[in-house]
């Protein structure tokens, strides 16, 4: 970690996160800036009680709804009166200071993820099974409720959001169940963000290849993926429609040498054909909090001097 906070300053004070991101930033010359990832602050301010960790992201502790009626009546309170606020700040801090050079990003969780980390995944998963019509309900108020926050995020400046619905990957949950629960409020999120004038990035953890075609139909303009999905395989679906984002394994950002990193990520822009254009070098998924900051450097530099040195050609 660059800035030597811990994981909760990072996630409670606007102020460090920032700081954080933009020590980070300075130190590696990425070409954008995001907020800090976490995937439990829509739960917990709708209920979930929250175990945070010095060195570990949150996650929830308990689940705070039962009745899958109660969705019904859930709202978000004011941002400003829950930790959503520590991101909505954070993003208006990174457009200030690099808006106009630097891609600004923010996070969301996708509204199926959000049912989930409200009634449990295991739950979700067995209501869908027994009962779909209330599970299909129960996400499309998940969606529902997280667009305030979406707003925020887009109101305090943010140039692209990325929704993370990691229940949705293939992993989890097979690919019709992606297009009966997942793909009409990922559509409905990412035209509302779009709408807006800004981007939509879909990331799904895990084993995506099945989906890749429903993934484009969200209207999502890039794709997030993990290392265990075919670049080559996907940007032959996706060419055209979403840019292609990833997909270097984080197990090797955080144990492999320079020279292993770096033949990861040439292989990476090999597959999909060493285009300039509609594909972004970047790991697989959000990298352990232990990666070396000069394993991180290196996968950067393998972008840029992949790209000058195609440049000059």
């Amino acid at each position: 970690m660059v800035s030597g906070y811990s994981v909760i300053e990072l996630l409670r004070d606007a102020n460090k996160q920032a700081r954080s991101q933009m020590m980070a930033l300075k130190k590696l010359e990425y070409d954008g800036v995001m907020t800090c990832m976490d995937l439990t602050a829509e739960a917990e301010a709708l209920g979930a009680h929250i175990n945070f960790q010095e060195k570990a992201f949150p996650y929830v502790a308990s689940y705070p709804i039962r009745d899958p009626n109660a969705f019904s009546e859930l709202e978000l309170p004011p941002i400003k009166s829950c930790r959503l606020n520590v991101f909505a700040e954070t993003t208006k801090q990174l457009v200030r200071q690099v808006g106009k050079t630097h891609l600004v990003s923010s996070y969301v969780i996708g509204p199926f993820t959000l049912a989930g980390q409200l009634m449990s995944a295991e739950t979700l998963l067995e209501l869908a099974m027994d009962r779909p019509e209330e599970a299909a309900f129960v996400v499309k108020e998940c969606r529902r409720i997280i667009e305030p926050y979406v707003e925020e995020l887009l109101n305090a400046g943010s140039h692209n959001i990325v929704v993370l619905e990691p229940t949705g990957s293939s992993s989890v949950i097979s690919p019709e169940w992606f297009v009966r629960y997942c793909s009409p409020n990922l559509k409905s999120l990412n035209s509302f963000i779009k709408s807006k004038g800004a981007k939509a990035t879909l990331h799904i953890c895990g084993n995506t290849t099945k989906i890749i075609d429903a993934m484009c139909e969200t209207g999502a303009d890039a794709l997030s993926l993990d290392s265990v999905v075919s670049l080559a395989t996907v940007y032959k679906t996706a060419r055209g429609r979403c840019t292609i984002i990833g997909n270097v394994d984080t197990t090797l950002m955080l144990t492999g040498s320079r020279e292993e990193i770096e033949d990861a990520g040439r292989k990476c822009i090999g597959a999909v054909g060493g285009v300039v254009g509609g594909y972004i070098l970047s790991s697989g998924c959000d990298l352990p909090i232990e990666t070396p900051v000069e394993n991180v450097d290196t996968l950067v530099k393998t972008g840029k001097n992949y790209h000058r040195t195609s440049s000059s050609q």
